[in-house]
C-alpha cells in the first residue's frame, strides 16, 4: 500500500483501539475523505488490507463494517489469543527482570486499586487490563508473539472491552493477574501459561452475554443512521 492507504488504515486501527469503532459498526467512507483529505482510491485500498487482517468485511451495497463475530467465531478467537497469551506468560516467567518485575507489579496494582462501582472511570478497567498484558509482553522478550497478538487483538478489543464492562468482571480480572503476575515472579512458567490461557477463556454463559452487548450496540447504531 502506498502511504496515504497506510494513513487511512492506521486511522481505522486507532479508532478500533479507541473503542471508537465497535464490531458491526458501519466505516463512514465519505467521513473518512473529508476528515483525511483523500480521494477514494487510498480508502478503498486500505479497506482491502483490513479485510485480509479480518478487522472489517465488505459486503455489496452495504459498504464495510468492523467484523462481528457469531459465538462459534469469538470461542475461536478466543482460543487461538488465550494460547498466544499463555506463552507470553510462560516466557515472561522464564525471562523477567526485577525492572520488568516491578513493572508488572505497578501495573496490577492500577488493575486491583480500580473502582468497579464506576465503569465510566478513566482509565478504563479495559486500558489498565491492557497495560498490565502488555507488561508481560516486555518481559516475555518476543517481538513475533507480540505483533501476532496486536494483529488477533484488533479483532477482539469490543467484545473485550464489552466483557470488563460486565459486573464483577473487573475484579475477576484484578484477582486473576495477581495469579499470574506471582507465577511469573516465582519463576513458574507452566503456572503461567494455565493461569493466563483461564484467564483470557470464556465461559458460554459469558460469551452470549458479550455478543448480545455488541448486538444491542449494533441495532442502536443502525437505528440511528
Amino acid at each position: 500500500m502506498g502511504a496515504q492507504a497506510d494513513q487511512v488504515r492506521d486511522d481505522i486501527i486507532q479508532r478500533v483501539q479507541a473503542r471508537l469503532l465497535l464490531p458491526g459498526d458501519v466505516i463512514d467512507e465519505g467521513e473518512l475523505r473529508t476528515r483525511l483529505n483523500l480521494s477514494s482510491t487510498p480508502i478503498r485500498e486500505a479497506l482491502i488490507a483490513l479485510e485480509a487482517t479480518g478487522v472489517i468485511e465488505r459486503r455489496p451495497r452495504a459498504g464495510a463494517r468492523i467484523v462481528q463475530l457469531d459465538l462459534e467465531g469469538l470461542v475461536k478467537l478466543l482460543e487461538a489469543h488465550a494460547e498466544a497469551e499463555g506463552a507470553v506468560a510462560y516466557r515472561a516467567a522464564r525471562r523477567v527482570n526485577k525492572t520488568q518485575a516491578a513493572t508488572i507489579e505497578r501495573a496490577l496494582i492500577d488493575c486491583e486499586q480500580f473502582d468497579e462501582s464506576n465503569n465510566d472511570e478513566e482509565p478504563s478497567y479495559f486500558d489498565l487490563n491492557m497495560r498490565f498484558h502488555q507488561t508481560l509482553m516486555e518481559a516475555a522478550g518476543n517481538d513475533y508473539l507480540s505483533e501476532m497478538l496486536y494483529q488477533r487483538g484488533n479483532r477482539l478489543i469490543g467484545y473485550l472491552n464489552a466483557r470488563h464492562r460486565l459486573a464483577g468482571e473487573a475484579q475477576r480480572s484484578a484477582a486473576d493477574h495477581r495469579r499470574i503476575y506471582q507465577a511469573v515472579i516465582d519463576g513458574d512458567c507452566d503456572g503461567a501459561r494455565a493461569t493466563m490461557i483461564s484467564h483470557v477463556m470464556m465461559d458460554d454463559a459469558k460469551v452470549l452475554d458479550v455478543i448480545n452487548q455488541m448486538k444491542h450496540h449494533t441495532a442502536s447504531a443502525d437505528a440511528a443512521e
